[in-house]
């Protein structure tokens, strides 16, 4: 088997960003959920929440100091990184959430605090296409569709989540719910020979 490198999303995959926003949830209506609850990327939407408190909480989390590194993160993740690593590099490659001025930072530090990750792409405008990997995981279909796109012949995986049930696997592509899935998507393609597409996008 040869090395390769494996792109993770942050939040979604390593990251339970539902589980900070329901706490802020509560912190700010009052309401509790369970972020099991929350069934849709837009995380106000089945909640039940007004125009008004939904608001209130966008608002809450650009001024939350500390939201992103006050995240848990998913259980097995950080064994099924180190699992990963076994077959090569592991990176990350996330969606700022910019509206808030310290995630960027603060999502770094998070990333190498609880896994070693230091090599981390923040994407401009939610684009993830510039970033070459062998294998790229991503919770958005809409990602692993445009960076499948992007780099034609490597291997993608939807990252299933509770939230994302309802999206279908872009052709192509994988999906995986267990590190154990993953890991084994991950080293059927260190087993293939390297890849030879070209990028439809410049790498920087």
């Amino acid at each position: 088997m040869r090395m390769i490198s494996i792109a993770l999303g942050c939040n979604g995959v390593l990251a339970d960003f539902n589980a900070g926003v329901v706490r802020l949830i509560q912190d700010v209506t009052g309401k509790k959920f369970d972020a099991a609850a929350v069934i849709d990327r837009d995380f106000t939407t089945g909640l039940g929440l007004s125009t008004h408190e939904a608001e209130e909480v966008r608002v809450a989390l650009n001024a939350r100091r500390g939201f992103a590194t006050a995240l848990p993160r998913y259980p097995q993740a950080r064994q099924g990184v180190r699992r990963l690593r076994t077959l090569g590099k592991v990176f990350c490659i996330t969606t700022p959430y910019d509206s808030n001025v310290w995630w960027r930072d603060e999502c770094e530090s998070w990333l190498a605090l609880h896994f070693g990750i230091d090599h981390v792409h923040h994407t401009d405008n939610n684009d993830k296409t510039p970033y070459k990997a062998d294998v790229f995981v991503d919770d958005d279909a809409e990602h692993v569709h445009q960076w499948l796109t992007a780099w034609p012949g490597r291997t993608a995986v939807l990252w299933r989540n509770l939230y994302n049930k309802q999206q279908l696997v872009p052709q192509g592509a994988h999906a995986a719910e267990s590190w154990e899935a993953l890991y084994q998507i991950a080293k059927e393609a260190a087993r293939s020979p390297l890849h030879q597409a070209q990028p439809a996008t410049d790498n920087p």
